[in-house]
Parts: C-alpha cells; structure tokens; sequence
C-alpha cells in the first residue's frame, strides 16, 4: 500500500489522492493542525476519493483513539510505542469487547449515526487497522516483546526520532539506520507481522518496499505542493 501524510485543512486536497490512485492517507494530528471538525472532513472526502483514511493521534490517549475512530476512519496509527504495555493499552482503546475496551457509543458517523445495528458495527469496527509506531531505542530493545502483543495489524518504523535516538538526528540513510531498520524487520517478518514506515526520495522507498515494508508512507502533501511548486519555478525561469 502507497500512501503519504497530511498535514493540510483543506478537504479538497485529501479528495484529490483517491483519483491520484494512492491506496491511504494519514491524517497527522500528532505534528499537524488538524482538529476534531477538520478530520470528520478529512475521513469524508477519502471516503469520496475511494482511499482509506488512517489517523496518527498524539499518542496513547484512549478518548483520542476512540474520537478519531468514531470519525468513520478506516484506521488509527499510534506513535511512540515503546513498551508491551503500551502496546496493549492503544489495542485496548482501539478494539471493543472482546479484544479490548474502546469507549462505547453507536450514535458516531462510523455507525452512521446509530442506524448500523448494534452487533454489526462492533463486529465491523473491530476490523479497522490498527498500526503501532515504533521509534526510539527503548521501543527497539523491546521490539521481541511488542511483536507478542495481539489485536494489531501493522508495526510502524517512524525513521526521524529513530535516527535521534540513535544520536544521527535526521540521518535516515545512515548505515546504523541501515542496520536497525534491516533488524527490525527481520523480526516482524519472522512474526508475520505487516511493517510500515516513511520516506521522503523515491531511491529510498524503493529500497524500503525490497526490505519487505509493505505499508510505505512517502513525503507529505504540503511539501510534495511545494516541491512541485518549486519545480514550475525553476523551469519557468530558464
């Protein structure tokens, strides 16, 4: 799966991707602006542009892994796993009852509003990916344990505060990023585990999807607008 981060408030940019033919969008509300309002609109217009929305909260919070699950979104993407136990807790705040302890109401958009019987929408919301972001040294030293957790679909590499925990802040292309990133995979393979992760050149996501990362992030849409932007520029002015 091809997709990128969002870090706009314009709905009409989330609705463009799906005819763009990218399979997800990640609506960031861990390091954008993005509101409660603003994302119900997100999750809408990716769901006129046929591509799934999956939303980065700011972390273990289980009212905002609940709120933005309500939203109708088809997934939700937790950062700064760094324990089991933090792992069990997003699961838990992510999945109903049996496989964990989301907080209950019917009345949202995902149960378009009540009129999705009761059995049904639980059933179904239990189907939403749920992917774990791993991304310092202490997530890395517990990865083994992590990968035992159950009720989660996708692991996430986040290579920039992976590169600072390593002390190569930014450097994602650095042979100790290298080699972590080949461990970490190695095991959650062994796992059977989906991995994802982020890129920003094209060489590189390449090289990640041959390393087995199949949930493949690149760039995000304001600097992709400005990188464009850049490029008519450029050309216009030679």
């Amino acid at each position: 799966m091809i997709g990128i981060f969002s870090k706009t408030i314009d709905s009409n940019f989330i609705e463009a991707l799906g005819p763009a033919g990218l399979d997800f969008v990640i609506l960031d509300q861990e390091h954008g602006p993005i509101t409660l309002e603003t994302l119900h609109n997100h999750v809408r217009a990716a769901k006129c542009g046929r591509l799934k929305s999956v939303v980065r909260v700011r972390g273990v919070d289980a009212n905002a892994i609940g709120s933005a699950l309500d939203t109708g979104a088809d997934g939700v993407q937790v950062p700064n796993i760094s324990t089991p136990q933090q792992a069990r807790e997003a699961v838990a705040a992510a999945r109903f009852h049996p496989m964990g302890q989301r907080g209950v109401c019917r009345f949202v958009k995902a149960a378009h509003f009540g009129s999705v019987p009761k059995e049904e929408y639980f059933t179904e919301a239990n189907t939403k990916l749920v992917i774990l972001q791993v991304e310092g040294k202490e997530g890395i030293a517990n990865l083994d344990a992590i990968l035992e957790v159950e009720g989660y679909d996708i692991l996430f590499v986040g290579p920039y505060d992976l590169s600072q925990s390593l002390g190569i802040p930014g450097q994602i292309d650095h042979p100790k990023m290298n080699q972590t990133m080949a461990a970490v995979a190695s095991k959650a393979q062994s796992k059977g585990k989906q991995l994802g992760t982020f890129a920003d050149s094209l060489d590189s996501a390449k090289a990640l999807q041959k390393a087995g990362f199949q949930y493949l992030a690149y760039s995000v849409d304001v600097n992709i607008f400005l990188e464009a932007a850049k490029k008519i520029k450029e050309a216009l002015s030679n």
